[in-house]
């Protein structure tokens, strides 16, 4: 179910030109629905769409809007968004993948092993975790790195644009 956010505005300028979820007053309830039943076309909609969790990588998908008075900086932006976006849910996708599956082999191996119980207790699998991170470790290290440098990134195209914006309305004559 795909929903459309709000913007955030000073006076007609928008500030950011990124949509953000804001909490609805009068929310429906729990037996309404309430957004799309499906992915919306980017061409199509008038804002961005935040999408339900995806069930692998557990993100929230993003369909960006666009117009077609979308300047050059403005669609590289778009465009380096999209692919961050993918290469994000790539890995958390093929991380979480890796999880279950090691998770699934330790619940495995205690059950081979002729515990007591079948269930597992929180302790013994707090040592599952704790090797998990501990092995993926480095993996986690580079991930972050990567993030952080593409949201620099980001940013700073995402400046550029609100730059582009405003010396534009700047250069505009007053009527």
């Amino acid at each position: 179910m795909y929903k459309c956010t709000t913007h955030r505005t000073f006076g007609q300028l928008q500030l950011w030109p990124r949509w953000y979820a804001k909490a609805v007053e009068n929310e429906p309830k729990k037996s309404q629905t309430v957004g799309l039943a499906q992915r919306p076309d980017p061409e199509s909609v008038g804002c961005d769409y935040i999408g339900p969790p995806d069930p692998d990588s557990n993100l929230r998908p993003y369909v960006r809007h666009y117009n077609n008075r979308e300047t050059p900086l403005a669609k590289k932006l778009r465009l380096r968004r999209i692919e961050i976006d993918a290469w994000n849910n790539d890995f958390w996708t093929k991380h979480n993948k890796r999880f279950y599956q090691e998770k699934e082999d330790f619940i495995q191996l205690h059950k081979n092993a002729g515990t007591a119980s079948q269930d597992i207790t929180a302790d013994s699998m707090s040592v599952f975790y704790k090797s998990f991170l501990d092995k993926n470790r480095r993996m986690h290290i580079m991930y972050n790195i990567s993030w952080y440098l593409k949201n620099v990134e980001l940013l700073v195209l995402a400046f550029q644009v609100f730059l582009q914006k405003l010396l534009r309305r700047e250069k505009k004559p007053t009527q």
